[in-house]
C-alpha cells in the first residue's frame, strides 16, 4: 500500500490493519456491513490536510526546528503528509504568486493555520507588513476561516522576546487577537 495520510503517521500498518480499523470504526459509528467499502475507499483517498504557516515578529527558530525534523523528515511531511500550500520560508513562489497562493487557499478550502511570531499591535500595526498588510489586518483576514490554529513557539503563543517590557511594538500573542476558534499553543523556542 502506497504511503497515503492514512497510514502516514504508522507506517507499520498493513493493509489488513488498515481494514481492521475501518471495521472497527464502522461498528463503533454503528455503521452496516455493507458501508465499510465506501469508508475504507473515502480513508484511503483522503486528501492531504492543508496547512498555511504564517511568519510575523519571529526569528525563524521555529521554521528551523521544522526543516530540521526526522521523524517524518521535512520531505516525508511536505509529500506524504500535509500540504503546505504557503510559507514564506520555505515556498518557491514570491511575490504577487506567493500572495495568491495564501488567496486561493484561504478562499477555497479548508485549512490548519501555523502561525509562528508575535504579532505587533502599537500604531496600527506598522512594525510588522507583508505585501502591503499588518500582521494583525492578515491575521484578522485567515484566522477565520482556519479549521484550526496552531501558535507555534513562545513569540506566537504568547508574545515572547517581542512582548518584554517595554514592548515598544505592542506585541502579543495568537490567543490575544484570535477567538471563536481552537488554538493550540506549542511554547518553546524553538519549540
Amino acid at each position: 500500500m502506497a504511503d497515503t495520510v492514512n497510514n502516514a503517521l504508522d507506517p507499520q500498518l498493513d493493509r489488513r490493519g488498515f481494514l481492521k480499523g475501518c471495521t472497527m470504526a464502522a461498528a463503533a459509528l454503528g455503521l452496516s456491513d455493507a458501508m465499510i467499502p465506501k469508508l475504507v475507499e473515502a480513508a484511503a483517498t483522503a486528501e492531504r490536510p492543508r496547512v498555511i504557516w504564517l511568519h510575523f515578529q519571529e526569528c525563524t527558530g521555529c521554521t528551523e526546528s521544522l526543516l530540521r525534523s526526522s521523524h517524518p523528515d521535512l520531505a516525508r511531511l511536505l509529500l506524504d503528509i500535509i500540504s503546505l500550500d504557503y510559507h514564506e520560508t520555505v515556498m518557491a513562489a514570491a511575490g504577487h504568486q506567493a500572495e495568491q497562493n495564501l488567496h486561493d487557499t484561504v478562499s477555497k478550502h479548508p485549512f490548519i493555520l501555523v502561525v509562528e511570531g508575535a504579532i505587533p499591535t502599537k500604531d496600527g500595526g506598522i512594525y510588522c507588513k507583508i505585501a502591503g498588510k499588518t500582521a494583525v489586518d492578515i491575521l484578522a483576514e485567515v484566522a477565520p476561516k482556519a479549521s484550526a490554529i496552531i501558535a507555534i513557539g513562545t513569540c506566537a503563543a504568547f508574545g515572547g522576546v517581542q512582548a518584554a517590557a517595554p514592548n515598544p511594538t505592542g506585541a502579543v500573542g495568537v490567543q490575544d487577537l484570535v477567538s471563536g476558534k481552537p488554538i493550540i499553543n506549542i511554547p518553546g523556542c524553538p519549540p
